[in-house]
């Protein structure tokens, strides 16, 4: 198995140089996740090679932050190394939920966080402090089927403008829909990503919405135009929804994180595997990166946060790069393994993750009351894309019920 034996190699010298009593026990919380299941397969080797068991705790998404952030302010010190998503780093960061990595990760040169962007580099900082590893790199990326667009004579979209055109061009043409997008319980996704792109903002550096501009309700506007050529029912589809539409029927393009490479290796799923293509998303008056993804970190109360970081550094480190994605988890955009021509052989959307040096970062926004933001948003959208509501008229509203929920976060 030679796999393991690249493990068992790489963790032989964690073992030479631990210094940590046998008896240490490393207890990992996560999330049902190919992440999760990657890591989970470093586990018996990492085992083997340092003498210490290493136990697993998954809890469901939808409880798993709460859960967390309780047994580190009860101090516990129930676990050592916890998976989150990245939209919980502002909470996390203010609650004093994870420990700050910065002197580790700058001594590691197995980490080594030079093979990764600036950007990259930056995922898991709270207040300039990384409270978290990047576990998975996930930006908004186009996918497009190349034998649809070959046959019209179409190239992936640069602009929004372009996108539009590709998708009328693919509808008319009756070898399709022309798009899909997740419009229904996750849209909020979508269009804020518009927002940023068409140069608008959510909120100001007050915190006060700034939903309503006109940079706002252009990209809305055009959120709602590409409806025109969606599938049917897709006003209703959940991410997940829209992403199985795109892999089994003719849909000509999807924007969507590049996580989703692993839904596409379901063998129900592949029916167009080998058509699919990958681009950068289609750029607005502003060049922005949609980037989400899982961390990963050590919680403020680990009762062994040096045998935690040795096995962050076995499992993320620059020497188990390839091991890693090859056992299924979405890809972590090191500079290795995003110019690796094996690894791009294999998975071909890996250079779309490469991100541009002049790009403009965004993640989900970093405030505590983004829950109550985005449902207000979603509940909006809802009206406009289904004709209830006119886009101005929604937004306008919108952006006065955003403004007593931004007020909390200037109160805290």
């Amino acid at each position: 198995m030679p796999f393991l034996k690249k493990l068992v190699t790489a963790a032989g010298m964690l073992l030479a140089t631990t210094t940590l009593s046998l008896a240490d026990e490393l207890n990992i919380f996560l999330s049902p996740s190919p992440s999760s299941t990657a890591i989970q397969s470093f586990i018996p080797a990492f085992e083997k090679a340092t003498g210490h068991k290493v136990n697993v705790t998954e809890v469901p998404y939808g409880e798993m932050h709460q859960k967390l952030m309780l047994s580190v302010q009860l101090k516990q010190g129930q676990y050592d190394v916890a998976q989150f998503d990245n939209s919980f780093l502002t909470p996390f960061g203010a609650a004093g939920t994870m420990m700050a990595l910065d002197d580790r990760i700058a001594a590691s040169t197995e980490y080594d966080i030079s093979d990764f962007s600036k950007g990259q580099q930056d995922y898991g900082k709270y207040k300039g402090q990384t409270l978290g590893l990047t576990l998975s790199t996930e930006p908004f990326i186009q996918w497009y089927r190349k034998d649809i667009y070959d046959a019209l004579g179409l190239k992936p979209a640069t602009t929004w403008e372009e996108f539009m055109a590709n998708a009328k061009a693919v509808k008319e043409s009756g070898k399709g829909d022309g798009m899909i997008f997740g419009f229904g319980p996750n849209v909020s996704w979508w269009w804020m990503t518009l927002v940023w792109s068409f140069g608008g903002q959510l909120y100001d550096a007050n915190y006060n919405p700034t939903v309503n501009s006109p940079e706002a309700i252009a990209a809305t506007q055009y959120l709602k135009d590409l409806l025109a050529y969606a599938p049917e029912g897709a006003i209703s589809a959940s991410t997940d929804d829209a992403t199985i539409k795109f892999f089994s029927t003719d849909i000509g393009a999807m924007v969507q994180y590049s996580g989703y490479w692993g839904m596409l290796l379901d063998p129900a799923n592949q029916k167009h595997l080998n058509v699919i293509g990958f681009a950068p998303m289609p750029k607005g008056a502003v060049d922005v990166t949609h980037l989400a993804g899982w961390n990963i970190g050590i919680p403020a109360d680990a009762k062994n946060p040096d045998l935690a970081w040795q096995f962050l550094e076995f499992v993320l480190g620059k020497s188990n790069a390839k091991n890693y994605i090859n056992a299924g988890a979405a890809a972590i955009a090191r500079k290795s393994v995003i110019t690796d021509a094996e690894l791009v052989a294999k998975y071909p959307y890996l250079p779309v993750l490469d991100l541009p040096e002049g790009t403009r970062i965004e993640r989900y926004p970093q405030i505590r009351v983004w829950p109550e933001f985005e449902k207000a948003a979603i509940d909006t959208l809802a009206g406009i894309l289904n004709g209830s509501v006119e886009v101005k008229a929604g937004l306008d509203a919108l952006n006065e019920t955003l403004k007593p929920i931004l007020a909390q976060e200037n109160a805290q």
